[in-house]
Formats: structure tokens, C-alpha cells, sequence
């Protein structure tokens, strides 16, 4: 729905577009539309082809995953921290989940055409882009953890906590059943963990109001995940990024010379010299200096944007939603992500301590076994079934291997997902 904006609601209260580059905002200003945002509204349903990126200024905007059953759960939660529309930036068009307004609000909205051509021009867009969806990696990540080990009052106050953080103030206009909702659990939950923190003078519930009376005494009761998203938010938006230029001039070494004499001629004459010779090899040499500090350029900014490539693909890596590792030819764990550690409950800190195997119930192993001789002696990509040993306050748990060897045949990367 198309709205004038409020004075308040200014372009820059949010976060991606008051981190642009002055030249690049501007630019913007001529294609972004004001839309308000009603609680309840829906912006993207499951496979819908996107049509705008949404940059909210207030309210809040929730991703929701249904089950074919009709359960729900909220993955993430959005404000004028981000964006709304990350497929466009990872190269899809369709969204996989439910994009709902939580709480109600203003947007400020770019076609989908437009956004992805701004990418591509704008290396200051990328890098708050990029910065965001590893943010917002870090809260499902988180999320997964705290629905998992937290209690429901736990639970309750760490999306309290986002909420405000993300509305300000210290009141939020929301019915049990949709905190049930967006938390993944039975009303019931919401209604009992409500009733402690209320009893508890923490905060007043009534007709879908929730005033937070003691926000200390919240983040008192609130478990450390709260912690964990806050302080990643903080700490990527807070470092300076290593600029990339998109369009800087492509190095070709034929051109080289020709290059190197122009840039002489633009330098300071010398005195004059008599002697011709001299002046000449002078001359020679000073190209052949200029040659070499040109190629010392290219190669600088050559290893500067690998490292930048580098540091960005070891944090996809790391916060990917999806659990994966790698194994060498005995089975020791050489590397894993974030979720493969909760998955197989261990430290990553202490990934060399394990061999898979030692995870697997004795049914299993013979079964892991030539799975992991096939991948290696064939080279080929291979999967299997087994089932994680039961550890304190965990079942055995049934998984699913999908592993391909490197170049060598001496390593097997992995990817589990629960059955």
C-alpha cells in the first residue's frame, strides 16, 4: 500500500540506506516508493517470484515457514536493520518462505530490476548486503540453538528483546497466539512463560500489549543468544570493509609499456642532461621502474580482493544454515560449520579430538564405512544413512551423509541433514 511518509520515517533510519556512499543514495532517492506496512500484511508468499526489495524504517517483518500440517515458525525477524528480499541478492527470484509484517510500520521499496542493477554498480550496496545476510544468518542460527535448549520464558525474553530493539521504545502490540507462532511453540507455552515474567514484575500483559517494565531484569532472564545476535549485528556493521573497484581498469600486460611512458610523461621534467646517452638510459630505466611499480599495483589489488573473496566465503561457510564438514581418510574431523556442531554436539574448538566414527551407534559404522572408502577409492559423490549414538538429554538421531572427495581423493566433505 502507497503512503506519504511520515517525518519521521526518513529514508536513513534504515540501516543498508544510511550506510550508503552519498553518490549512491541519491541515486536511489529517485526510485524508492513509501509503502506503510499493516500488521498482518504479506509481502512475499512461498514461491512467489519477488518484485521489490523492502528497506523498513519501523515495524517489524517476519519470515515464516509453514508446514504442510498448518504449524508455523518464524525464522527471522527484520526492521530497519536490513532488508527484506535476500534471494534477489543470492541470485534467485522466488522466495522459499512467508514474508508477514509483525508489527506494523513503513517501507521504503525498490523494484527488483533495480536493486539487482545496483549491485552490480555499487560495491558500498554489496558489502552492507552481504553484511546484513550474514547478520540475519547469525539470528536463524542462533534461533535454532534457543528453541532447542532454552526454556519457553528464555525463549520469550530473547524475542522480546529483538522486538524492542528493532521497534524502540519498550512496547509491543502482539497476541500470544502469533508470539506462539513466530517462537514454534503452543500457546500454552507463551501463556505460562508470559504469567512468570509478569509475576515477576518484568512486564504487564493485557489485550495484546506487552509493556516491558524492567528491561535489565529481561535481559537477566534472557539466555545468551540475545548476547550473540546483538553483538554480531554490532560488530558487522561497525568494521570498515575493504573496498573492491567494480570497474577499475582492466590490467593487460601488452599495454603495459605504452601505460608506463604516458604516466613518465606526466611526471616532473628533470633537469636537462647533455649527454644523450645518459638521458636515454635514464629514461629507460625510469619506465622500466614505473612498469614494475604498475604491475606492483595490479598485484596488490589482486591480493587485496582475494583476501576480501576469502574472509566472505569462510563466513558463508561458517553460519550456513545447513550442517557441513570435512573428513580425512581415516574419518577425523578436519573442519566444520556452526550447525554441524550442534547437530553432532561437540565443540568446534574440539573437532580434532573425533573421529566420526566415535559419534556413530555399531550398527552404523560398517554402513559409514564403505561409504566413506567409496567416495575416496572411487572419487565419486556417494550418500548414506546412519545414527548419531545418544548423548545426555539427546536421543539417537537418525541422519542422512551426502559426501564428494576433494581433487586429491585423500579428503570427503560432507552434508548431514536430519530424518
Amino acid at each position: 500500500m502507497v503512503a506519504t511518509p511520515d517525518k519521521a520515517d526518513d529514508p536513513k533510519q534504515n540501516r543498508i540506506l544510511a550506510g550508503l556512499q552519498d553518490v549512491d543514495y541519491s541515486r536511489f532517492l529517485n526510485d524508492l516508493e513509501g509503502v506503510s506496512l499493516q500488521s498482518g500484511q504479506v509481502l512475499y508468499k512461498p514461491g512467489e517470484k519477488l518484485e521489490h526489495v523492502y528497506f523498513p524504517t519501523s515495524g517489524i517483518v517476519s519470515r515464516v515457514f509453514t508446514t504442510q500440517n498448518g504449524s508455523s515458525a518464524g525464522l527471522a525477524m527484520t526492521g530497519n536493520d536490513g532488508f527484506v528480499g535476500i534471494p534477489l541478492l543470492l541470485g534467485g527470484i522466488h522466495s522459499a518462505y512467508e514474508a508477514v509484517v509483525q508489527s506494523k510500520g513503513y517501507a521504503y521499496r525498490l523494484s527488483a530490476e533495480v536493486y539487482t542493477w545496483e549491485l552490480e554498480q555499487s560495491e558500498n550496496l554489496l558489502q552492507l548486503s552481504l553484511a546484513y545476510v550474514q547478520a540475519l544468518m547469525t539470528q536463524i542460527a542462533q534461533s535454532v540453538v534457543c528453541n532447542r535448549h532454552h526454556q519457553a520464558d528464555q525463549q520469550l525474553c530473547r524475542w522480546l528483546l529483538l522486538s524492542l530493539d528493532l521497534l524502540g521504545g519498550n512496547q509491543i502490540e502482539m497476541t500470544q497466539e502469533i508470539i506462539a507462532n513466530m517462537l514454534g511453540v503452543r500457546r500454552e507455552c507463551i501463556t505460562a512463560a508470559a504469567g512468570k515474567l509478569q509475576a515477576a514484575g518484568l512486564i504487564h500483559y493485557s489485550r495484546g500489549r506487552i509493556v516491558v517494565v524492567d528491561r535489565p531484569g529481561i535481559e537477566q532472564r534472557a539466555c545468551e543468544c540475545y548476547h550473540v545476535v546483538k553483538s554480531e549485528y554490532d560488530r558487522l556493521f561497525g568494521q570498515k570493509h575493504i573496498p573492491r573497484s567494480i570497474e577499475r581498469f582492466r590490467h593487460n600486460p601488452a599495454t603495459l609499456r605504452q601505460r608506463a611512458e604516458n604516466r613518465l610523461q606526466e611526471m616532473p621534467v628533470p633537469p636537462p642532461n647533455n649527454t644523450w646517452d645518459s638521458s636515454r638510459m635514464i629514461q629507460e630505466l625510469q619506465i622500466h621502474q614505473i612498469e614494475l611499480e604498475m604491475n606492483n599495483e595490479e598485484l596488490k589489488r589482486a591480493y587485496d580482493e582475494t583476501d576480501a573473496l576469502r574472509a566472505h566465503y569462510v563466513d558463508i561457510y561458517d553460519f550456513a544454515p545447513a550442517p557441513y564438514l570435512t573428513l580425512n581418510s581415516i574419518g577425523s574431523i578436519l573442519e566444520m560449520n556452526l550447525a554441524a556442531a550442534i547437530l553432532i554436539k561437540i565443540k568446534r574448538s574440539h573437532k580434532d579430538r573425533h573421529r566420526f566414527q566415535s559419534l556413530l551407534t555399531d550398527l552404523s559404522l560398517p554402513i559409514f564405512q564403505n561409504f566413506l572408502n567409496d567416495i575416496l577409492n572411487g572419487k565419486a559423490i556417494n550418500s548414506c544413512e546412519v545414527t548419531l549414538k545418544p548423548r545426555s538429554q539427546h536421543p539417537e538421531t537418525l541422519i542422512k551423509l551426502e559426501g564428494v572427495p576433494n581433487e586429491e581423493g585423500k579428503e570427503c566433505r560432507i552434508n548431514m541433514s536430519k530424518i
